[in-house]
């Protein structure tokens, strides 16, 4: 299964249920990434993207009220569902991503 394609994400946090979508495309070898939803997701480049196997990790920073916020993903899909963890400064949180 590759990690490549988009990703429908569902991600319980203490300001409630996020939903977004990961676009992760691979080319020679690199990879590239966008991630998008509704405030207070928005749109954000994914960053420092490794993949091994079937696990993901990579970087992005999202814009809120309270300034911007790194968060850090990492991800195992062995098949057309991910599941793991988003770091942030508040904590980390679980996420599930379906591949659309």
């Amino acid at each position: 299964m590759s990690i490549a394609g988009k990703w429908r994400v569902t991600m319980p946090t203490p300001i409630g249920t996020l939903n977004f979508v990961w676009d992760l495309v691979e080319q020679g070898g690199v990879w590239q990434g966008k991630m998008s939803g509704e405030p207070p997701v928005g749109n954000s480049e994914l960053t420092g993207i490794e993949v091994a196997g079937d696990t993901a990790t990579f970087q992005t920073t999202v814009q809120s009220p309270m300034g911007s916020l790194p968060d850090t993903y990492k991800g195992t899909a062995p098949a057309d569902k991910m599941t793991g963890t988003c770091k942030t400064r508040f904590g980390d949180n679980q996420f599930v991503a379906v591949k659309a």
